[in-house]
């Protein structure tokens, strides 16, 4: 099966898991709020992360039947790559999708491609990622279901290869190897001793090619152009983390007219701070987002003459968060800190509290 055929029969399905399924089988209403400690933020991630991957399969044997052709979907009934089989008429495998479902919010998107390269079908296996956020329905404004933002399909043998052949080239001074399937790398503290690869190599948002990788890499073509659109990827997944963490903060805190820099959506990750959205308080302020960069660089920059009360939301790559408020020209700090899908009060008491 073609990576043009996988992408186009994994678009409908997303459009019409968004369009229905999401909407009724991981709906909630917007007054039932789900547990916020940082334990039963990760649970609930999860969940619906598995729900939204069973979703997927289900839409995928609808439209499959639709065609005529006997092709089907089965899900693979072990835990081991991947998750999910296309099978023709025989029942023969033709394609593997690896599904990976990540929430926006999440400081630290931490799926893993861990899957050794022997295990994985060269041109046959694909990796799907599944971008969800928080979404009001606009059919029932009531209604709060995940909506599928944003969809990667990749070659999982090319990425697999991107993994570890650049995991290899940037020793670090260390000695890394492959024992059978396993990496290991040599201990810093003992010389002459190995230890298994600490799980970090295959998270799908350090994935990224060498680019000093030598010109005699197998394929190192192929491996630049899915690693180009990977890394394109890569930026929008943070552009969405920062932006729909905004619009969840501004359901919080009452914020009204949120206006997103639809230009800046479809760049990079900004590498110096940037205006990406704004809003409305209560109290008629500007509420700002911004991203990139550091808050040092923000609060420097002599162009942010914004009005007294703005307050402004500064969100790293890793959602860790800044609080500032414009004061006699100038921006002060109100508070800071870490998950903030997890302590929307405190950012709530925050913003709201009085000048």
């Amino acid at each position: 099966m073609k990576h043009s055929e996988v992408t186009s029969l994994v678009g409908r399905a997303v459009e019409a898991i968004n369009s229905d399924v999401s909407r009724k089988l991981t709906a909630r209403l917007a007054s039932e709020k789900p547990p916020l400690d940082a334990r039963h933020v990760t649970d609930t991630r999860t969940r619906v992360s598995t729900l939204l991957e069973y979703a997927l399969g289900y839409e995928l044997n609808r439209l499959l039947a639709k065609n005529g052709a006997g092709h089907s979907v089965t899900a693979v009934l072990w835990n081991s790559f991947p998750d999910l089989l296309v099978r023709d008429a025989t029942h023969t495998p033709v394609a593997g999708l690896e599904v990976k479902a990540l929430h926006t919010a999440a400081e630290e998107k931490s799926a893993n491609l861990a899957t050794p390269m022997h295990s994985i079908r060269k041109g046959g296996d694909f990796l799907v990622i599944l971008i969800w956020a928080w979404r009001r329905d606009d059919r029932n404004a009531e209604i709060v279901y995940p909506r599928i933002i944003e969809t990667g399909i990749f070659d999982a043998y090319l990425l697999a290869q991107i993994r570890d052949y650049s995991w290899l080239h940037n020793t670090g001074g260390r000695m890394k190897a492959f024992d059978v399937s396993t990496p290991l790398i040599s201990s810093e503290k003992r010389k002459g001793f190995f230890k298994a690869e600490e799980g970090n190599m295959g998270k799908l948002m350090r994935i990224a090619l060498d680019e000093e990788l030598p010109e005699t890499t197998p394929k190192i073509a192929d491996l630049r152009n899915e690693a180009a659109r990977y890394k394109q990827f890569q930026s929008r997944v943070l552009m969405h983390g920062a932006t729909e963490t905004f619009r969840e903060i501004c359901e919080v805190i009452g914020a009204t007219k949120i206006v997103e820099d639809e230009q800046k959506s479809g760049e990079s990750y900004p590498a110096t701070p940037a205006l990406l959205a704004e809003a409305t308080l209560a109290n008629g302020a500007r509420f700002l987002l911004i991203a990139g960069g550091t808050v040092a660089q923000f609060m420097r920059d002599k162009s942010n003459s914004f009005p007294e009360t703005t307050v402004a939301l500064h969100l790293s790559v890793k959602l860790v968060w800044q609080i500032l408020r414009r004061k006699k020209g100038a921006w002060e700090n109100i508070a800071k800190g870490e998950k903030p899908d997890a302590v929307f009060e405190k950012i709530k008491n925050a913003i709201m509290s009085p000048k």
